[in-house]
């Protein structure tokens, strides 16, 4: 099934279908955000883990190179250098090969190059290194959305969600897959604890209008489209006016 058999409002950009930039959403925080991000910011800053026997103090030669190599790939992948930033965590994996920070941020590099087979292995393992790691999910999810996997992402995004339970863009983009698959009712259930956790969403309440309107549910589509056009979504207004110049709104 692929994503475009489910855009059935030929206008409308960011549906349940993917876009380069209007698809599923993404984040730059696993729990406690409060306003949708375009934009993936690569975690950064935190110290690579070292072992028991390791002095934390006074870090081995290999450590620090590591360590060098790691935040250096980082920053090229910050500046959408994504191939020297590979190279750079490359390196850093030769001398600490089971560090999941190096492997999840290697992994959203070949996610931004849509690479997602070499993406979706860098994500599994660094959940075989870390099972509760919320970020981790959410990009193979999104990796596995985009290669037309929707009950994957749906397994992937239902982990976050049980891991993480503030955590809206889960939700947000659980539905979506929950909207390819054609669960329309599932669907209106994540948009709507997506908007729970944070109101000023509306790319939530677009998305569940229109999976209302799929449920053949004009007045709550025609709701939720008027408060995303509030918020600001000129697909929100296009849809209202085609769709819903004749739905009676109480």
């Amino acid at each position: 099934m692929k994503k475009s058999a489910f855009l059935l409002l030929p206008f409308l950009l960011m549906l349940f279908a993917c876009q380069s930039k209007q698809g599923p959403a993404k984040t730059d925080k696993a729990s406690g955000d409060k306003k949708p991000s375009e934009t993936f910011v690569v975690e950064g800053d935190q110290k690579l883990k070292v072992s028991e026997s390791d002095d934390v103090k006074h870090p081995s030669k290999e450590t620090k190179e590591s360590s060098t190599l790691f935040h250096r790939g980082l920053e090229l992948i910050q500046a959408q250098n994504y191939e020297e930033g590979i190279s750079y965590l490359n390196r850093a994996l030769e001398t600490d090969p089971e560090n999941s920070r190096i492997l999840f941020n290697r992994g959203y590099a070949y996610y931004s190059m849509k690479k997602y087979d070499e993406a979706l292995a860098d994500f599994m393992h660094t959940l075989k290194i870390n099972s509760s790691d919320t970020m981790a999910l959410l990009y193979s999810g999104l990796t596995k959305y985009y290669k037309n996997d929707f009950q994957g992402s749906f397994q992937d995004y239902s982990n976050a969600i049980l891991k993480s339970k503030g955590f809206s863009k889960a939700y947000y983009n659980r539905g979506i897959s929950r909207g390819q698959m054609k669960d329309y009712k599932g669907a209106v259930e994540d948009f709507t604890k997506a908007i729970i956790i944070d109101p000023n969403y509306p790319e939530a309440y677009f998305n569940r209008g229109l999976a209302n309107f799929f449920k053949r549910d004009s007045v709550n589509a025609c709701i939720d489209w008027t408060r995303a056009s509030l918020m600001g979504s000129a697909n929100a207004q296009k849809a209202l006016d085609i769709y819903c110049k004749n739905v009676k709104i109480q």
